[in-house]
């Protein structure tokens, strides 16, 4: 087993058991448990495929993808019927997984000789679409859409990803330093609430367009 597939399919059963806690959190069903856990641990890498027009998809191609998916979505619905998971859970949750898909997903572009923007948006890609279907299906704003930094942890892991190939570091030392900025990235967001600068004088939007909110 390559190294890049083991970080696939850790991935893949990590946002599986994020969905899952999303579900569990909302009070789901064993079916909508699983359905979120299917759509957040796979949806990335299917817009990958998509993008890339890669046939067919690689849960289709492989199957095992799917199973550890589901398998995983089961695992943590029987979990959560014991222990309350705490909301943090699936945010440092989201974020290995966020870190195992913006790697593969980076890597796999660049293996098909995909141009750096090309390749950073993959990885980009893979990272944060699953998480955003997960959270769309269980009506919360998107991870991605809040100030905290999200979609920087990502860039930040899909752009070593790049120059460290380009200079000719083995994959192995790539993939994992750039996954483990990923993770670094996100944790500290997580634990100090670090965020980007907001838009300049939002309280006059918000007054003329929510002022319900003020």
């Amino acid at each position: 087993m390559s190294l890049l597939y083991a970080i696939e399919l850790f991935g893949v059963a990590v946002f599986a058991m994020a969905g899952a806690i999303e579900a569990a959190r909302n009070r789901f069903d064993l079916f909508g448990v699983l359905v979120l856990a299917f759509v957040s641990a796979l949806g990335g890498g299917t817009l990958r495929d998509l993008l890339l027009d890669r046939s067919p998809l690689s849960w289709i191609a492989d199957t095992r993808l799917a199973y550890v998916a589901l398998g995983s979505g089961f695992a943590m619905f029987l979990l959560a019927k014991f222990v309350r998971i705490p909301f943090r859970a699936l945010l440092y949750a989201d974020a290995v997984g966020l870190a195992a898909f913006t790697v593969s997903g980076t890597l796999i572009a660049m293996n098909q000789s995909m141009p750096g923007l090309v390749a950073v948006l993959m990885g980009m890609a893979s990272g944060i679409f699953g998480g955003v279907i997960r959270d769309i299906m269980a009506n919360e704003i998107p991870l991605i859409f809040r100030r905290d930094v999200y979609a920087t942890a990502s860039l930040s892991g899909a752009l070593w990803i790049y120059w460290s190939q380009m200079f000719g570091l083995n994959d192995t030392a790539s993939l994992t330093s750039g996954f483990i900025l990923v993770v670094l990235v996100r944790f500290a967001a997580i634990r100090w609430q670090l965020s980007l600068p907001g838009f300049l004088n939002t309280a006059s939007y918000r007054r003329e367009n929510h002022p319900e909110d003020l």
